[in-house]
């Protein structure tokens, strides 16, 4: 048994511990307590430094690692458009996978040790395998014309009996029906019976845009244009894309719902009503050029929310205390009050990540019994004052080089 001692160790499901310790046996966390209460003769010190879980990045592609300021200054549909051509007509799948193994890399760096990473070529779910990020790969699946049903589900179910194969404890395969424009009525309804049936978690990309709402209420706006454009079918549904999805009756609490953004306030009574998890991405849709999701709105009436960066495509740096506190600066921008704490914040970027992909009882944060994954974050930088609060000081000032070095099963991470 290893004991890892530091000034404070954070388990985030109960108070901040002062000169506080872990003890860790075959990967998994023995006991968390002050030094003094912790006996062992293996111990390890981290002066000034704060041990906490490692981050769960609740959306993000690591696919798209390469794509990194490749689209800047684009209108939204533009922006998909581009990276659409990119990536299906310029990379290889070679090329995938080592933006994928480039992206496992950048997240351990940044203390994130569990990811909800959504990908299409597979490749994500080989770099989470072979670096030792926990959490759940969902396969996209697309198919916007009503004819294509059988041959979208067909490949779907060909790659998960492939992915689940490799499937652990705390390593699983989901499905992701990317978005209402990608992904037509009867498809959405045979992957949540497809889900269910095989007790696969879902994604998807939901309330992300205006152009998506002008899209599923109106069937107008660019991705309307799209589709006439290739001969598909448009039909406005009369309501947003939140009602839409809860019309088809994939809402659930097996469904992780993507960004948001125009979610309204019956949209939000859904969510909670149906216990379905959201993720906010607030860089990525700031940087897009999308609204500000309710993220206060949506706790006060009890919806579970969770942090994510998205993909390099829309966010240049993975750092999960950047996205705590453009989550709390963005909040009080939209409503003029203080309504998220730095520990709330630190919640949603750890064990409500972890709730969010049905894996809190292994992963999120630092407990007896649960998965040694955890991260150690150098304080130094702020001893010219005394840390009295250190979530509170990290959420502040802290950033992805402030972490020292990442565990994952109680092994430290070479990188």
């Amino acid at each position: 048994m290893t004991v890892y001692e530091a000034d404070w160790i954070c388990p985030i499901a109960s108070p901040p511990i002062r000169n506080g310790a872990i003890s860790v046996e075959n990967g998994r966390i023995v006991n968390v307590a002050t030094s003094a209460e912790i006996p062992g003769t293996r111990r390890v010190r981290y002066s000034g430094c704060a041990i906490i879980p490692g981050f769960v990045n609740a959306h993000t592609h690591l696919e798209l690692a390469v794509f990194r300021g490749r689209l800047e200054n684009l209108p939204f549909m533009d922006w998909i458009q581009t990276l659409v051509r990119i990536k299906y007509q310029e990379l290889t799948r070679d090329d995938l996978k080592a933006s994928a193994r480039l992206g496992a890399v950048d997240m351990l760096r940044a203390g994130v040790t569990t990811v909800a990473e959504v990908m299409d070529a597979g490749t994500g779910w080989e770099a989470m395998r072979e670096f030792g990020l926990q959490g759940i790969a969902y396969q996209e699946v697309f198919g916007p014309a009503e004819s294509a049903v059988a041959e979208s589900m067909k490949g779907l179910e060909g790659k998960i009996d492939r992915y689940r194969i490799e499937e652990t404890e705390t390593m699983r395969i989901g499905v992701s029906p990317h978005a209402p424009y990608t992904v037509s009525r009867p498809l959405y309804q045979a992957v949540r019976d497809y889900a269910r049936k095989e007790r696969l978690r879902m994604t998807a990309h939901v309330a992300e845009s205006h152009d998506e709402t002008l899209f599923v209420r109106d069937g107008a706006g660019p991705f309307a244009a799209a589709h006439a454009k290739r001969g598909i079918e448009v039909t406005a549904r009369g309501c947003t894309p939140v009602a839409y999805l809860d019309s088809l009756g994939v809402l659930g609490s097996d469904l992780l719902l993507v960004h948001g953004v125009e979610a309204d306030d019956r949209d939000i009574d859904r969510l909670r009503d149906t216990g379905t998890f959201v993720v906010h991405c607030p860089k990525s849709n700031a940087k897009l050029g999308n609204a500000t999701a309710r993220i206060l709105e949506m706790r006060d009436c009890g919806v579970h929310v969770s942090l994510g960066t998205d993909s390099m495509a829309s966010n240049d740096v993975i750092d999960m205390f950047e996205e705590m506190r453009a989550a709390i600066f963005q909040q009080r921008t939209r409503t003029g009050r203080d309504g998220l704490t730095a520990f709330d914040v630190f919640r949603m970027a750890t064990i409500e990540g972890a709730q969010a992909i049905g894996l809190g009882e292994h992963l999120g944060s630092l407990e007896s019994g649960k998965r040694a994954d955890f991260a150690v974050v150098d304080l130094g930088r702020f001893t010219t004052q005394t840390v009295n609060d250190p979530i509170e000081t990290m959420v502040e000032s802290a950033s992805r080089g402030d972490v020292k070095t990442v565990f994952l099963a109680g092994r430290e991470a070479s990188l």
